[in-house]
């Protein structure tokens, strides 16, 4: 019956996507048939997959696999640590930020005494979302949850409320920060992408402040930048995603997952 299930799961998956894809020889089973696979027992299900997420290789072509799989986990075991803290760093900051909202929300109601998801949740509400009412209601979540870290919490949701935070650098200097004590060297190498990433949108920021200020007017085009010299090429981006001008202000692209 598992195997059915597998094989229907995955036919419906190639029909509704229109094109078939192979994913670095990996495939993102769904919740409901890995539960069924391992005899009923979730979490065992969960620990699985979220072994083969963090063996899978860190190509570009393995991407997809590693964000659709650490999603399963959360919906088989929203309460796995290892998952929703590396889920973090694959989904929202690989380029699929309403999957990593998803999966930090089932960590949130899981692990009620844990302040890091509501942190990382309410960061990200800012940092990808401008909205300062749900992620003040998230990091003061993490303040109640936390004896250490309360006032560094209270202090970030004040910095919030009025608006003094420059978000790109202080994104950058804490994936910087997670990737320098990661002992693992896959997500070493993962946190140090989602930096290079970073650093990249924090360029052309950079060198779009220095467009207007030399010639007192909004950059309307990206390309101005290269024909005004201000850069020499824009930047690449490490996992293929890369930049957005929209409204006047460069953005980290998002994926679309399947």
């Amino acid at each position: 019956m598992a195997l059915v299930f597998f094989w229907l799961s995955v036919s419906l998956q190639d029909r509704q996507s229109g094109v078939y894809q192979e994913q670095s020889a990996a495939i993102a089973i769904s919740a409901p048939v890995q539960a069924i696979m391992y005899g009923g027992d979730r979490f065992l299900a969960a620990n699985i997959e979220a072994i083969r997420a963090a063996a899978s290789s860190t190509a570009d072509e393995a991407q997809v696999f590693r964000l659709r799989a650490h999603l399963e986990v959360s919906r088989l075991n929203p309460c796995h640590e290892d998952n929703y803290w590396i889920g973090n760093a694959a989904l929202s900051w690989g380029g699929a930020e309403e999957e990593g909202f998803q999966l930090l929300r089932n960590a949130i109601r899981c692990r009620y005494w844990d302040e890091w998801p509501a942190f990382f949740y309410g960061f990200n509400q800012h940092f990808f979302r401008k909205n300062i009412d749900e992620a003040r209601w998230a990091v003061e979540l993490a303040a109640q949850r936390s004896k250490a870290n309360a006032a560094a919490f209270r202090s970030f949701s004040i910095m919030l409320a009025a608006g003094d935070i420059d978000d790109v650098r202080l994104a950058l200097e804490m994936i910087e920060r997670e990737r320098d004590q990661a002992r693992d060297i896959k997500l070493k190498e993962m946190l140090n992408k989602r930096a290079i990433r970073l650093q990249g949108l924090l360029l052309l920021r950079d060198a779009q402040a220095r467009y207007e200020q030399k010639f007192q007017r909004s950059l309307s085009d990206p390309v101005d930048l290269l024909s005004s010299k201000i850069i020499e090429a824009f930047p690449e981006d490490p996992l293929g995603v890369g930049y957005i001008f929209d409204g006047e202000v460069f953005h980290l692209r998002q994926l679309n997952i399947q």
